[in-house]
């Protein structure tokens, strides 16, 4: 999958940033979030706090900058929509959407603003999810499958279980919303199975060189572990809760087998990114594809911590902080990449 760039090259018209803004850049947002979330399970409320706070700011800015581009170049944004590859990077905006639902809830206990935040989550998951599907199914000629799928197909997982997470959040308010925190729950595990399988496949049975290893490939970890996290969340709403209670043994169980997968990625992703960018060397600089990387890091330090919980596995809480911090520390390399991306930017417009 080739990168999509955001920024203008040096002489490009300021409006070609706008033109070819990066769809997925909400991943930044889910990014912000889960880190934040992690923060807060390990009692560090301040700082978790700070990147709530961080986090709504990007959140506004990002739908700005949507909303001036479907203004502006609708007919652009359309055929984003129709790209295998790119229309599906639109889901961020899903996911980071329940993720910042989900800060809400566990940072600053808002379950009613958390409640509005998941039913705007929830249309969008409906209405980006089953356009993709569409425009995909129906589209002629069809693309070659090695340059379309790519681990940013599984957004379409991780969109889906972030609606599952905040669901089972706020399921107190309703036991529709269980009934459907439940369905998503079940719908996404079903989803990674055919997607991952298709990546699989991609990888081991179809050339691929060292570029084409790109930061979305670590969501093959993170969809799997946010499925774990909605998984863990359902059985401990279902603990104190008749509507899901005759379900919990049956989620416990599946929510093991996606965590004990998450975990089986880990090693094998560090390993294809130290291949990439120390033996290969594939220069490592910015590009908004690293929040992708990000995400799966957290989410993976947070879905271990709550799965220790609903099992009594204490011994695995050591893995949560360690990748909560590894999860911080690459927020801050990928925020730092960004920052020095916009002041060059600035420097170019000046020159």
């Amino acid at each position: 999958m080739q990168t999509i760039q955001q920024l203008p090259k040096p002489g490009q018209p300021q409006e070609t940033t706008l033109q070819n803004f990066f769809p997925g850049y909400f991943a930044l947002v889910m990014a912000t979030g889960i880190v934040s979330i992690g923060l807060q399970l390990w009692q560090y409320h301040s700082l978790a706090m700070v990147l709530l706070v961080v986090n709504v700011c990007f959140y506004l800015v990002l739908l700005a900058i949507l909303a001036m581009r479907i203004r502006k170049f609708p007919r652009l944004v359309w055929a984003d929509l129709h790209h295998p590859a790119r229309g599906v990077t639109f889901l961020t905006l899903v996911a980071g959407t329940n993720i910042l639902g989900s800060q809400l809830v566990i940072i600053l206990n808002r379950g009613l603003w958390a409640l509005c935040v998941w039913i705007a989550g929830f249309a969008l998951w409906l209405l980006l999810l089953y356009t993709f599907f569409l425009f995909n199914i129906l589209k002629e000629p069809k693309p070659s499958f090695e340059q379309s799928i790519s681990g940013a197909w599984l957004l379409i997982v991780v969109s889906t279980e972030s609606v599952a997470v905040l669901g089972a959040l706020i399921a107190h308010y309703s036991h529709y919303i269980a009934f459907i925190a439940l369905c998503t729950y079940m719908i996404g595990g079903m989803l990674y199975f055919v997607l991952i399988g298709l990546i699989l496949y991609r990888w081991l049975f179809i050339s691929m060189k060292a570029e084409l290893l790109t930061p979305p490939y670590w969501i093959n970890m993170g969809a799997v572990a946010i499925t774990a996290l909605a998984g863990s969340r359902l059985v401990m709403y279902g603990h104190s809760h008749p509507v899901l209670a005759h379900w919990t043994y049956f989620v416990e169980t599946f929510t093991m087998f996606f965590w004990a997968f998450a975990s089986w990625w880990v090693p094998l992703l560090f390993l294809l990114f130290f291949y990439r960018h120390f033996i290969v060397k594939v220069p490592l600089q910015y590009d908004p594809q690293y929040w992708s990387m990000v995400f799966p890091l957290g989410m993976y330090g947070v879905c271990t911590f709550n799965y220790a919980r609903i099992t009594g596995f204490d011994f695995i809480i050591p893995v949560s902080g360690l990748f909560v911090l590894v999860g911080v520390l690459t927020w801050i390399i990928v925020l730092i990449g960004l920052l020095i991306e916009i002041a060059q930017r600035i420097s170019r417009r000046k020159t």
